[in-house]
């Protein structure tokens, strides 16, 4: 017995993607990384550092209201009077890489927000730039992973910049 009906191929569906018995849920414990502490640490160091540079120049934090940062600000985490910090290579290096980022990437607001106004509550704020508290994480992790690369390379540019001079005298070190 011959049919008439069109030859159609089988249908085939992809199966679903294996899920990682150990992904966390969107909104769950944060997914630390060996070395936060450390970029953590990093970070606070540069955000104290930064406020002891007003002497030398004023912040560039804009007040309440004109801007995303400002209306994220609230409640800040307070910090104490900091010691007057030495004029570190480093800091300045990681300074310049923070500042070379695009002022408008979501990245650089989370970082701003966090470090720069100290912002306490992260789920609201995370809420007002339209993502979850664990992106916001991510966006920090990142952010800081790639301004540290930056900063170490800018340092290194600059150290080695600095050793070609033909008038540079070696400094004892204190």
């Amino acid at each position: 017995m011959t049919t008439n009906a069109p030859a159609t191929p089988p249908i085939s569906f992809a199966a679903a993607a294996p899920q990682d018995p150990q992904a966390a849920p969107e909104d769950d414990a944060l997914d630390l990384v060996a070395g936060d502490d450390q970029m953590h640490e990093i970070f606070e160091k540069w955000s104290a550092w930064r406020r002891t540079r007003t002497q030398f120049v004023p912040a560039n934090l804009k007040g309440p209201g004109d801007n995303i940062l400002g209306k994220l600000r609230g409640a800040s985490r307070p910090w104490r009077e900091p010691p007057e910090i030495a004029l570190d290579p480093f800091m300045q290096a990681l300074n310049r890489a923070i500042a070379g980022q695009p002022k408008h990437a979501l990245d650089t607001q989370v970082f701003n927000a966090y470090y720069g106004h100290r912002i306490t509550h992260i789920k609201a704020n995370a809420a007002i730039l339209g993502i979850s508290r664990q992106h916001f994480y991510r966006l920090l992790r990142a952010f800081g992973t790639r301004v540290i690369a930056a900063a170490h390379a800018i340092e290194a540019e600059e150290g080695a910049m600095g050793r070609a001079l033909p008038h540079r005298v070696e400094q004892p070190e204190l």
